[in-house]
């Protein structure tokens, strides 16, 4: 059985990041909530809610994924260069990441990428991890759909990729299995 405190604790930090980490506009709270949920679904579907890091190949290697919502290390090189090319994106990131206004906006130079991979591995990283989720899809230029099925489908795309192993069916099933009654709630 889903822990119910869990998944409505990263309920929460998914809709604070989606309505935080965005561009010199911030988004309409309909595309806020659409993100949300897209992250919340991704999450359940990567590691229902739960596992830190794939197991295989190996725990301290490099391969695989990371945090619950499975950020690989090239996705997470890519967000950061996304940071380092978008002021305001790094601004209101940095501002939600760390919640201290006088935090660098240089961080994502000062901190090596082994540390970032550690870090994620950390049980409750859950901030670090949602922030990497959000901003891989935020390098997507397709607006993110309102229903279910195309969200499932959305990540499939984007995030799981068509060679990936999972499926539209298994992530709206996850969703029902963890997110729905978080939601709803």
């Amino acid at each position: 059985m889903p822990d119910l405190e869990n998944a409505r604790r990263i309920w929460r930090l998914c809709q604070a990041c989606a309505a935080t980490v965005h561009g010199a506009k911030p988004p309409s709270s309909a595309y806020a909530e659409r993100t949300a949920r897209l992250l919340f679904g991704t999450a359940a579907q990567e590691s229902n809610l739960t596992w830190e890091r794939q197991r295989t190949p190996r725990f301290e290697g490099k391969v695989g994924g990371f945090g619950k919502w499975q950020v690989e290390p090239g996705s997470v090189e890519a967000s950061l260069a996304h940071l380092r090319a978008r002021p305001e994106v790094l601004a209101n990131a940095t501002l939600w990441l760390f919640a201290d206004t006088h935090a660098p906006m240089t961080w994502p130079d000062l901190i090596p990428m082994d540390a970032l991979l550690w870090a994620l591995r950390l049980d409750d990283n859950d901030k670090l991890g949602v922030l990497f989720s959000r901003l891989h899809y935020f390098r997507v230029h397709d607006p993110i759909p309102d229903a279910l099925a195309d969200q499932a489908a959305y990540w499939k795309h984007w995030y799981n990729t068509p060679a990936g192993s999972g499926t539209v069916e298994e992530y709206m099933a996850n969703w029902d299995r963890y997110c729905k009654e978080a939601v709803h709630a």
